[in-house]
């Protein structure tokens, strides 16, 4: 019994005087990552108060308090407000339905509330471009000759995409699913007790809804309002896309062209308005805290001793009408600016009647023909793929010295690896550049500041993930591994990764999907010598070619959908076998 006793106080501690090979790895992929964080921000802090050479005619509080900035910071609030709240109740809408009534629609409630992830930001901005031009828009020249035939002739619109209403729905649908993905994660970690009490009791599902659920996911609620925060005070593409046109100035288009289009580089200005996203988030991020309540897990709701799904309300009559709704907002959200592109990728140029007789795939072939393109297609796809399989191998590695090991000195260092999950991916593209990119590293427009990027700034999602699988393993296993005297590479292997590989493969697809269509960083630390598909496509949106632009983003949707549906059925199969 003795013997008992100590073995199990070595298993729930495991031996930390003991430096492994796995552990010495973990931790230095820890210090990599923290010093790729830590650096960077340091330096551009330091840039901007003189302590390192910075350049710029305005003092920091001139360029902070200017009108133009001013302007553009009201700009920003108010898109990320109204689009940050139609967002939030859209994601909550669709994972009540998803994971709480039986209008769920077997494994495509998965990812039908995140394709519009699926097509790039930048595509699908460009798409609603496409349908919703107030001259010559593919859907107002439909809805033109639609109101013709009832003999209302109109000579524009009738709708128009580059006003508040369009910039605000396009701000809307690119945050659903960063929203929904707390929001659902919050759902499936709630205790279903206090639900099936308050059915018991009487109450119906819409009472249920208001009065229990939304209530007990005030953590994950938080979670979500944070990200729509983070992701929309950052968003660059669709403002660059249609607030330009619509003489709607934001923070993000300003600090991306105080970098690109001003000689030299007015750091200064870019430096100073950034730190005002920054303050913004952290002041958001305080806020969240005191009314929510900080908690370690707060993008999970978890209420009372056990977690599980609950029992399925029934929506009886309610049912398909709450399935048509989920469809038709899938529909608007990706699938309409999806034929958008696709329509244009096969004319020879872009107007408003689509010529049936003379559809061409030319704009595919320039794809292809122009080195340009090819390699910034070929960039991104590559780029992904590697970083996303790094980024998930870090996580892993981190997760164990964090939630395996329960290092201390880990788990106060994890803060920092994490910090990137609050920082506008703008301000840190502008921090590398401040850091790395003059001499004596001179790493502007190479590959490896975007690899750099794209690892330190998705390295939180893919952590959220590992550390979701570790919890949901538990603890017994990997006790049981350390009390029997197996090591941890051994229990890490032979134990641990074949239960996390199905969070890992979502993990690994969803990063893939982020990375290949960044258009926030891209634009900022891609170059001509190492093009994207995010960089490229707005310089051929600049010149104006359109078939060609559009192919490019049909073929980035399909190819990310792709990838998606394959590793959905790679993750069913290994959870079917298991």
């Amino acid at each position: 019994m003795a013997d008992l006793v100590v073995g199990r106080r070595v298993g729930l501690r495991p031996d930390r005087r003991r430096f492994g090979g796995l552990r010495a790895a973990s931790w230095l992929v820890a210090l990599i990552l923290g010093f790729f964080i830590v650096f960077p921000l340091a330096q551009a802090l330091l840039g901007l108060l003189g302590v390192t050479e910075a350049t710029g005619a305005d003092s920091p509080w001139e360029v902070v308090t200017s009108v133009e900035t001013l302007r553009a910071l009201l700009n920003t609030a108010i898109l990320v407000v109204a689009g940050g709240a139609f967002a939030v109740v859209v994601a909550a809408g669709l994972a009540w339905i998803n994971e709480r009534t039986d209008a769920r629609v077997g494994w495509l409630a998965e990812i039908l509330p995140l394709v519009s992830m699926f097509v790039p930001s930048l595509a699908a901005a460009i798409g609603w471009v496409f349908l919703l031009d107030p001259e010559i828009g593919l859907l107002n020249a439909l809805l033109r000759e639609l109101a013709g035939l009832v003999g209302v002739e109109l000579s524009r619109g009738p709708l128009d995409l580059f006003t508040w209403y369009g910039l605000i729905w396009c701000y809307g649908v690119f945050l659903v699913p960063f929203a929904y993905l707390a929001i659902v994660n919050g759902l499936r970690s709630m205790d279903p007790a206090l639900e099936e009490a308050a059915g018991l009791s009487g109450a119906g599902p819409v009472k249920t809804l208001l009065t229990v659920t939304l209530p007990s996911l005030k953590p994950a609620l938080g979670g979500a309002v944070m990200l729509v925060i983070v992701m929309g005070m950052a968003l660059f593409s669709i403002p660059v896309i249609i607030g330009t046109r619509a003489e709607i100035d934001v923070l993000p288009v300003l600090i991306v062209e105080d970098v690109t289009q001003a000689y030299p580089v007015d750091e200064v200005s870019a430096l100073s308005r950034s730190l005002i996203l920054l303050a913004i988030v952290l002041l958001a991020g305080l806020i969240q805290r005191r009314l929510v309540g900080a908690s370690k897990t707060a993008a999970f709701a978890t209420i009372g001793g056990r977690a599980g799904r609950s029992g399925v309300v029934r929506l009886g009559r309610l049912r398909w009408p709450a399935r048509l709704l989920m469809a038709g907002y899938v529909a608007l959200a990706a699938v309409i600016p999806f034929l958008g592109l696709v329509l244009v990728s096969v004319q020879r140029f872009w107007q408003a009647e689509v010529d049936w007789s003379s559809l061409s795939f030319a704009g595919y072939g320039e794809m292809f023909e122009r080195q340009t393109l090819r390699e910034g297609l070929r960039n991104s796809l590559v780029l992904a793929a590697v970083c996303a399989t790094v980024v998930v191998v870090f996580a892993v590695l981190v997760t164990h010295l964090v939630e395996v090991r329960r290092e201390r000195a880990a788990q106060t260092f994890d803060s920092v690896l994490k910090a990137p999950a609050a920082l506008p991916h703008i301000v840190f593209a502008l921090a590398l550049i401040a850091a790395f990119g003059g001499a004596p590293f001179g790493w502007n427009g190479t590959a490896l500041i975007l690899v750099t990027a794209y690892i330190v700034m998705y390295f939180p999602q893919a952590a959220m993930y590992a550390t979701a699988a570790v919890q949901q393993v538990g603890r017994p296993l990997t006790e049981a591994s350390t009390v029997s005297g197996v090591g941890d590479g051994t229990t890490l292997r032979r134990v641990l990764l074949p239960l996390m590989t199905p969070a890992l493969i979502a993990a690994w697809a969803l990063i893939f999907v982020l990375m290949s269509g960044d258009i926030t960083a891209s634009a900022m630390l891609a170059s001509t010598r190492t093009p994207v598909v995010g960089f490229v496509m707005l310089d051929q949106w600049s010149s104006g070619s359109y078939p060609t632009i559009a192919a490019l983003g049909v073929t980035l949707t399909v190819v990310s959908t792709t990838v998606v549906l394959f590793a959905l059925a790679v993750r069913h199969r290994l959870r079917y076998d298991r």
